[in-house]
């Protein structure tokens, strides 16, 4: 039980700190100040982080529910041990008043018996001053009187019959006051054992009282974990349904603006990648050939990260011949960019991309000699110089 209220505590820590930050972040999220700033990419990542907290406290909450199932039959047997010693204590309590009532019937008939003896001793105290006196007296009395022989020797045996009488009276008394001593020793030592066996048995019911009243507080702080968690993933998921439709509700304000906000942005995107400029807009690929760039390359290390110049929809990413790995994004209002020669893809065909994401990373794919990102930019289908968009 101790491993149990250890788990508890624990849990209601962790449930706590998640509690409590999904609470702040659902209204960090939903603040106008967040839509400004967070991507729909980063909201999905909170998505996700909602997703793993309810999936850890639905975790918690089995546990917690098992370990309650655990504790419950526990204080079942408990309950059922206490209605067995309860009844035990009841009998042995009866036992030490039955061993006191005999104590005292005991006691009154050693009374009763010591008062005979004593009345018997006194008798045969009498008794044996009369002989002695009797036995002078006749003595004398036939000397002087010449009694006849025959009439004291008769008196003697009378006294001397008398006399074993009361002993054999006084010997009786005295072994039943013996046994009666003794049955009165074995009715105490009884009397302590069950005294002795009482306090153990109300050791056992205290002992059994506490850790019913200790499992009965564990259950009640693992109800109050359950109906928390419960309640927690409810509200969770109903915020999870709240983010959701906020990240669906914004990814779509975004792609309208987009359509909307493209053409005024000239002059101040950022370049997809850092590096140097290799080939310009309108250059000659071959000289005398005629065909020019309508694109720029941009020199890279391979593996640099590559980022969307705006938001939009990835209409293309997969391989494409010359140009290697392909990423064309739509950004609405007839405008799209183009990303080639990539070592990596991070986006799939119809997925949004947030302006500034990365999309991928720089390579040598397809047709080129060295690490580089070729860029493009157009409008209606027609290339226009990524330099006068892009500072």
């Amino acid at each position: 039980m101790n491993n149990v209220m250890a788990c508890m505590q624990a849990r209601q820590s962790v449930f706590l700190a998640a509690n409590g930050w999904l609470k702040t972040l659902i209204l960090v999220c939903m603040s106008t100040s967040s839509l400004a700033q967070d991507s729909p990419q980063a909201l999905q990542e909170q998505l996700q982080k909602i997703a793993q907290n309810i999936h850890q406290l639905e975790l918690h909450l089995s546990e917690d529910s098992s370990n309650y199932s655990l504790l419950e039959a526990e204080s079942q047997q408990i309950d059922k041990d206490m209605g067995v010693l309860h009844a035990a204590l009841r009998g042995s309590l009866r036992r030490i008043e039955n061993s006191q009532h005999d104590l005292q019937l005991l006691h009154e008939q050693r009374y009763v018996l010591q008062a005979q003896l004593e009345v018997q001793t006194e008798r045969f105290k009498q008794q044996l001053i009369s002989a002695y006196q009797f036995n002078a007296h006749s003595r004398w009395q036939f000397i002087l009187n010449q009694q006849s022989l025959q009439n004291v020797g008769r008196n003697s045996v009378i006294y001397n019959y008398l006399h074993q009488a009361q002993i054999e009276q006084i010997t009786r008394i005295q072994a039943l006051n013996t046994q009666l001593q003794q049955n009165q020793q074995a009715v105490l030592a009884n009397q302590q054992n069950q005294q002795q066996l009482h306090l153990q048995q109300q050791e056992q019911y205290q002992l059994l009282a506490l850790a019913r009243e200790q499992k009965q507080k564990a259950k009640n702080t693992l109800a109050q974990l359950i109906q928390e968690n419960t309640t927690a993933i409810q509200d969770q998921q109903n915020q999870q349904r709240q983010l959701a439709n906020l990240l669906e509700q914004l990814k779509r304000q975004q792609v309208a603006a987009n359509k909307q906000a493209f053409s005024q942005l000239k002059g101040r995107l950022k370049w997809p990648v850092r590096g140097s400029l290799k080939n310009k807009f309108g250059e000659l690929k071959i000289s005398a050939s005629g065909v020019d760039w309508t694109g720029v390359s941009l020199a890279a290390e391979a593996g640099t990260e590559i980022h969307a110049i705006f938001s939009g929809e990835v209409v293309f990413a997969d391989w494409f011949d010359h140009y290697g790995w392909l990423t064309i994004v739509d950004h609405g209002d007839n405008y799209m960019s183009l990303y080639a020669h990539a070592e990596g893809l991070y986006k799939k065909t119809g997925e949004n991309v947030t302006r500034g994401e990365v999309i991928a990373i720089v390579g040598d794919s397809g047709d080129t000699a060295s690490p580089n990102l070729y860029f493009e930019i157009r409008h209606q289908g027609t290339p226009v110089d990524p330099s006068v968009w892009c500072g």
